[in-house]
């Protein structure tokens, strides 16, 4: 390889690794072109600037439909869209899900390294973590890789999810509420061997009752009611997790928004059974689940000693061994928002149009990793291929030549083939020995 043509190269890699905002601005059409014929593409995600503190955000009143333009906020139907397939996953797995979610390009790299060392666990899964630049929300789910699985194959689900829950934190509880008191209302939600269910009081007041809609306002459009009674889920053995595996269209009875259908996933090698929940194997997660889900009050908080556990951190606990979760824009990456306000108040890439669809990302998310392209600029060591300069060394070969001096000497002389000159041949060759015809 020429050295113009390492020089093509790197500059290639190098427009990979940092144009990732043009790269992610392709993504829908790129995902038309990839994605199956005919296949429905998911309304864009958007949302108002928040409220000011202590107000209550003013009900949506336009029926906005699947493809409208940004920003308005989301509704219970859209919200209960994206819930639907983890509103039955244990607390602490649902709140880190919901925190790395915000991270959709580290979370196809970690679904990627699980993939490639599914023998890691407990403490060699830790020392693997160290040596990588991810979120820390996103290292703790390498221990259940079903679950980064998921949000790798759905990854514009995983994007909208993210910025759903950083638009709208309270309505995402109430609608992961919403959604687990309609799966216990139709018997499908229990205790067993696998996950504990509990209901506890909501603090202060119970909740005014939902009434109709306001006349000419589409339901779903409106905010999730909260919930009388909080539904919690809870592994049985704390330290091993089971992933519910279950229909989101048969789990919580008759669907009530068609304009919002939700996925059903389930990890490849799963039979479909009889069950409506059924459990695939169990992970042993340790500390790695740091995630807690406040539903007091609070949302989504850090466990302190099992998140300085696993991240060999030392974060300093608050109340009760908790601390707030904050969303760090360094690890989005060029991953920009669809919704306008968390635009306005994380900043990033204004050109990104359309999802992140899961094979157009699959696909381009090596782009991302060309991050690594760095390394290639080891790729100058073949500078070291001059030394094939020392092949001039060969020259001496022309001692050689000598020996047609060694053939005149002596008319009798015809040397083999494996006749190799020393030396001192070429020496003494114009000054033959006595005895005639005798060669050195």
């Amino acid at each position: 390889m020429t050295m113009k043509t390492l020089s093509k190269f790197l500059r290639g890699s190098c427009a990979i690794a940092t144009s990732g905002a043009l790269v992610l601005s392709s993504f829908a059409a790129m995902a038309q072109d990839l994605g199956p014929q005919g296949a429905q593409q998911p309304p864009p995600l958007g949302a108002q600037q928040p409220p000011p503190p202590g107000t209550q955000p003013a009900p949506s009143t336009a029926a906005e439909q699947p493809g409208q333009p940004a920003g308005q906020r989301l509704g219970q139907g859209e919200l209960e869209k994206l819930l639907a397939p983890i509103a039955l996953y244990p607390d602490d797995l649902v709140a880190q899900i919901l925190t790395a979610s915000t991270y959709p390009i580290e979370v196809v790299e970690a679904a990627r390294w699980a993939n490639e060392h599914p023998d890691v666990h407990g403490d060699a899964l830790q020392d693997a973590m160290q040596q990588q630049p991810w979120d820390p929300s996103v290292k703790g789910l390498t221990s259940v890789p079903q679950v980064l699985s998921m949000m790798n194959d759905k990854l514009d689900w995983t994007q909208q999810l993210g910025e759903a829950f950083l638009a709208q934190p309270d309505d995402v509880s109430n609608a992961i509420q919403q959604l687990r008191a309609k799966a216990a209302a139709n018997g499908n939600l229990k205790s067993s061997k696998e996950i504990k269910v509990s209901s506890v009081a909501a603090p202060g007041p119970p909740p005014a009752p939902v009434g109709p809609p306001p006349a000419g306002v589409d339901p779903a459009m409106l905010p999730p009611p909260p919930p009388a009674d909080y539904i919690t889920i809870e592994p049985t053995d704390p330290g091993m997790y089971y992933v519910p595996i279950y229909d989101p269209g048969v789990v919580y009875g008759p669907w009530a928004w068609p304009a919002y259908a939700p996925f059903y996933w389930y990890p490849p090698g799963y039979v479909v059974g009889a069950v409506i929940i059924g459990f695939g194997v169990g992970f042993f997660v340790g500390s790695a689940l740091w995630a807690h889900y406040n539903w007091h009050g609070g949302g989504v908080t850090i466990n302190v000693f099992r998140y300085n556990q696993f991240n060999r951190t030392n974060l300093v606990a608050g109340r009760g061994g908790f601390a707030n979760w904050q969303f760090n824009t360094a690890h989005r990456g060029t991953v920009g928002f669809q919704n306008a306000a968390l635009r306005q108040q994380f900043g990033g890439p204004n050109n990104f149009h359309g999802t992140l669809q899961g094979r157009s990302l699959n696909t381009n998310v090596n782009a991302n990793i060309n991050r690594n392209v760095n390394v290639d600029r080891t790729v100058n060591v073949n500078r070291n291929v001059s030394v094939d300069r020392t092949v001039n060394v060969n020259r001496n070969v022309n001692v050689n030549r000598n020996v047609n001096t060694n053939i005149k000497q002596g008319g009798n002389f015809k040397p083999s083939g494996n006749f190799k000159p020393a030396g001192n041949v070429a020496h003494n060759a114009g000054r033959p020995a006595p005895g005639g015809n005798k060669h050195h």
